[in-house]
């Protein structure tokens, strides 16, 4: 993946000195542009961050590598004069070299200050030659620039129980630094600006992730909404040309997508499946699983790597967090429930759907039908019927599908240079189309577990041409499958195990055991293991 960049061309940094900190809060600095915004209540000063002096003077170079001819007392311009948090927050970050730096501690000051309930807010502060040299209009413009079009932007709204809507956008370039909120609808109540505040260290964690190089998904925080007060939560990021993220996570779904130039990963986790979860311990042993697998795809289909890490990052996150309501009396009892002895057999994870498509691209320009291309969907879906509590039936599914394609040195110390000569068509072009299906079914008669069959199958098929000097001198298909079924009824039928003194103990290995072996396998020579792992020994 690409690093985290400005689009501006050829940037200038320059830091900020003690002197123009001091103008900032000067009310006689001749460096403050015009106001446009309304004044907001100063927001409680996160931990040091005012204590921390301002960055030292360095001389930093633009993107000719040549040392920047603005001169290293460059004075800011800034939007209004405000002696806030936030305010001090930028005049701190507006002289660091790294853009990563621009955002530091920005995303808790901003919900703080959102959350003491101004209507709105509105600040940012210009710090380049030609903000300096311009006139006011000059300044307005790139002031709105900054605001609206930053080349990286995150933008945060949160959705309260009342309808209330707030908007909170953070952007930063080469130019400066641009941060604002708004309260789209409704009004705040005490409790909604508190659940609101809870939440800066999260937001927080996310933009240090998202300013990182290469950039990182850390929304775990995010995930675990106080659904007393909070009902949505939606977050945008721009992270220039290397990268776009969106989550959402409300009551009903949680789901991230992030796109980038190697291609688009999905994760959306069914919050109203939840109740069918299991044990922290199950979940985490299922996520296990999935990851290993999610590395096995993208090395068997050559996927890109830091797409696939993004990807494992938002799968992780998305199943650790919770966004059930907690008010009592916020939903009706099921009419059909799957209880404990059902869960532990389950997967442990709400249900769930994921995928990455790569970009596609043709590198032959000899045989443009030969495409490199990487498309990975995986997902779980879980039923539960019948006309009553004891006749119910629990159907649980889950599957996983890898359609690649790409091309390979045939020297492995050599670079795949493919053109239109004949001494770059030596390689291999391979193709690859894996499925893997598990489904387990559990029924009850009259309240007697009648039925909990696991059905597994695996295949993987490869097919290889080799081209030398532009001809096709071989072509090998390579297919591999295995399918086992498996009933565990009559080890479970019920007060069976209660005829030996640790008959409870049995039973509970027997039920983690079904759960560990029914999870997706994608590999036959594992799902052949499976038909012939013994439980419960």
């Amino acid at each position: 993946m690409s690093p985290l960049t400005s689009v501006s061309p050829s940037p200038v940094y320059t830091s900020i000195t003690p002197a123009a900190v001091a103008a900032f809060t000067s009310s006689n600095s001749p460096t403050v542009g015009t106001a446009s915004s309304t004044s907001a209540p100063t927001a409680t000063a996160t931990s040091g961050a005012s204590a921390r002096p301002p960055a030292p003077v360095l001389p930093l170079y633009s993107a000719s590598g040549r040392l920047s001819e603005a001169p290293a007392s460059m004075p800011p311009i800034w939007e209004s004069r405000q002696g806030d948090t936030l305010s001090t927050l930028m005049a701190r970050n507006i002289g660091a070299g790294q853009m990563s730096e621009r955002w530091t501690g920005l995303g808790k000051a901003l919900l703080d200050q959102a959350s003491l309930g101004g209507g709105s807010y509105s600040q940012s502060v210009l710090l380049s030659t030609t903000a300096t040299q311009g006139n006011s209009d000059v300044q307005a413009v790139l002031r709105d620039q900054l605001h609206r079009f930053a080349s990286q932007r995150v933008d945060l709204s949160l959705t309260t129980q009342s309808g209330a809507r707030i908007e909170l956008h953070l952007a930063a370039n080469a130019d400066g630094i641009a941060v604002d909120f708004k309260l789209a609808q409704g009004t705040l109540d005490d409790d909604d600006r508190a659940a609101m505040s809870a939440l800066g260290d999260a937001f927080e964690q996310a933009l240090k992730g998202l300013a990182a190089q290469p950039p990182t998904l850390d929304l775990d925080g995010l995930m675990h909404l106080d659904q007393q007060h909070l009902t949505a939560l939606d977050l945008n990021a721009t992270l220039g040309d290397a990268l776009q993220v969106q989550l959402h996570a409300d009551a009903s779904q949680r789901s991230v997508t992030a796109t980038s130039a190697a291609g688009t990963m999905k994760v959306a986790v069914d919050a109203t499946s939840e109740t069918l979860a299991g044990s922290a311990q199950q979940r985490q042993r299922a996520i296990a699983s999935y990851l290993q697998q999610f590395d096995a795809a993208t090395r068997r289909g050559h996927g890109d790597a830091a797409l696939s890490d993004l990807f494992k990052d938002a799968f992780a996150q998305l199943h650790g967090g919770s966004t059930t309501p907690t008010r009592p009396g916020d939903q009706l009892a099921p009419a059909l429930v799957a209880d404990l002895n059902d869960r532990r057999m389950l997967s442990g994870l709400a249900d769930f759907t994921a995928s990455i498509t790569g970009a596609s691209v043709a590198p032959n320009p000899l045989r443009r039908d030969e495409v490199d291309g990487f498309d990975y969907q995986v997902s779980q879906h879980t039923s539960l019927s019948g006309a009553r509590q004891a006749d119910r039936s629990i159907v649980q599914q889950a599957q996983a599908r890898l359609k690649a394609s790409y091309h390979q040195s045939l020297q492995a110390d050599l670079p795949l240079r493919l053109g239109t000569d004949r001494q770059s068509q030596n390689y291999t072009y391979h193709q690859i189309d894996d499925q893997a299906d598990s489904r387990l079914e559990i029924g009850y008669r009259l309240g007697y577990m009648t039925q909990a069959r696991l059905q597994q199958s695996a295949s993987q098929d490869s097919r290889v041409s080799k081209y030398v000097l532009g001809q096709l001198v071989s072509q090998s298909h390579t297919p591999l499958q295995a399918q086992i079924v498996r009933d565990f009824a009559a080890q479970l039928q019920d007060g069976k195990e209660a005829r030996v003194a640790d008959g409870a103990y049995r039973r509970s290995q027997l039920l983690d055991g079904i759960s560990a072996l029914g999870l997706l396998q994608a590999d036959p020579d594992q799902v052949r293991r499976n038909g012939t792992q013994l439980l419960n020994d």
